[in-house]
């Protein structure tokens, strides 16, 4: 039987323990930076369509001293783990 992965999101919310606690975690992390909170609801949004905006993942990975990174939680945009640490890797390209 296939197992399936689950998403970055879906971690950060089973780490955190509930919706309602990611929620909670994000806003207070937020707050002390000067921006605005997010809902329980948004979570719940960002579970079903299986990612965190990327302005959010900053504050996820706060939140949960990093048991999750940006690339689990947006692979779309910050790329995959791997891809990241291959980019790492490469020396500078020097333009002639």
């Amino acid at each position: 039987m296939d197992q399936i992965e689950e998403t970055g999101i879906a971690t950060a919310v089973r780490l955190a323990g509930s919706q309602t606690a990611l929620a909670r975690g994000i806003t207070q992390i937020a707050e002390a930076r000067g921006a605005s909170g997010v809902t329980p609801q948004a979570v719940q949004k960002w579970v079903a369509q299986g990612f965190a905006p990327p302005e959010r993942c900053r504050e996820i990975e706060d939140f949960l001293d990093m048991r999750v990174t940006r690339y689990r939680l947006n692979p779309g945009v910050f790329g995959s783990p791997e891809e990241a640490l291959a980019a790492a890797r490469q020396p500078d390209q020097v333009q002639p």
